[in-house]
């Protein structure tokens, strides 16, 4: 089982689904041990505690009565916070949501990348391909606009040419973004990503820059 996930509740962390599991014994044998005391303690004297925090008579209540005010005592010794790891422990569904946030977690870092206009490696791929395969589609037509940019900006002769063709395909790809898909977005990073590249080529190692909206000669 994967571990890393992190809990929260109310303002609690409880940690991973490993830990929450840990703490849950913990809090189990701590409230076992103390309510064996007070049961042994209700032996040697004949007496047990009523929700009104009063002595009363063993031999004056019920086998029933007397359950459920051991188990009305049990209860007081968990805190909420205590109460709700001891939940989540036993939650049939609590390692799919540890799954979920694992792999939750992998692909964001993996779209931060996409974000960046970076080429994802064969096994974020493939990652991405099990499991989110909306995302590879995305990855492979932002590396497709991606490599057409580059063949284009090879054939450039100045750096006007190259300009030129980029904001070209940018702007179409600014054409595509809407609200309901945002797959123009990483197209766009990637496309940033390849001519800032293609820019930093050539005798002189410079690139475009952007800040002072001017071009450096890369094609001396």
């Amino acid at each position: 089982m994967a571990a890393g996930a992190v809990y929260s509740s109310a303002g609690y962390n409880f940690g991973s689904l490993e830990s929450i599991r840990r703490q849950a014994k913990e809090i189990g044998d701590r409230v076992q041990r103390q309510s064996d005391a007070r049961k042994k303690e209700q032996e040697e004297t004949g007496l047990i505690k009523n929700k009104d925090g009063d002595m009363v008579e063993i031999s004056s209540l019920t086998d029933k009565q007397v359950d459920e005010l051991n188990h009305y005592h049990d209860l007081q010794l968990v805190s909420p916070q205590e109460a709700m790891i001891g939940f989540m422990a036993t939650d049939p569904h609590a390692e799919e949501v540890e799954e979920s946030k694992r792999l939750g977690a992998k692909c964001a870092k993996i779209q931060d990348k996409m974000l960046a206009g970076q080429k994802l490696q064969p096994e974020e791929k493939s990652f991405l391909r099990e499991h989110y395969p909306e995302l590879l589609a995305k990855a492979v037509q932002m590396e497709m606009e991606a490599e057409q940019l580059e063949k284009r900006l090879r054939s450039c002769k100045s750096n006007d040419d190259a300009q030129q063709v980029y904001l070209e395909a940018k702007m179409n790809a600014v054409s595509q973004l809407t609200k309901e898909d945002s797959s123009a977005m990483f197209i766009i990073a990637a496309l940033d990503e390849t001519f800032n590249r293609h820019m930093g080529r050539g005798n002189s190692h410079t690139t475009f820059d952007f800040s002072q909206d001017k071009k450096l000669d890369v094609y001396a």
